[in-house]
């Protein structure tokens, strides 16, 4: 029952909840997708031509993306209020839960 805790375990973590009848059916999915990266691990690359990406059709080209410019009304400072009140504000940083 290790593969059972152990997608109990995954659910908590990915905060997933399935119910205790679906848990075999769900681990034997997990187990089989494990089993298929194991087998990509396999795959032999060596004497394989490396394929250039010229084929692939990109959205916009590298060179004509934005730069990442900061926006001043996005900053926050003491002085200014923002839109929303949050509950756990400290030094300028917004507080989650802990995980």
């Amino acid at each position: 029952m290790a593969v059972g805790i152990d997608i109990k375990k995954l659910c908590d973590l990915a905060k997933l909840e399935i119910p205790e009848q679906n848990i075999p059916e769900i681990s034997a999915k997990v187990k089989e997708v494990l089993l298929m990266f194991d087998q990509l691990d396999e795959f032999i690359t060596e004497g394989v031509e490396i394929i250039s990406t010229e084929d692939l059709k990109f959205e916009r080209a590298f060179e004509n993306l934005r730069d990442d410019i900061p926006r001043p009304n996005l900053e926050f400072s003491g002085k200014t209020q923002p839109k929303i009140k949050l509950k756990n504000i400290k030094d300028g940083f917004v507080l989650g839960p802990r995980i």
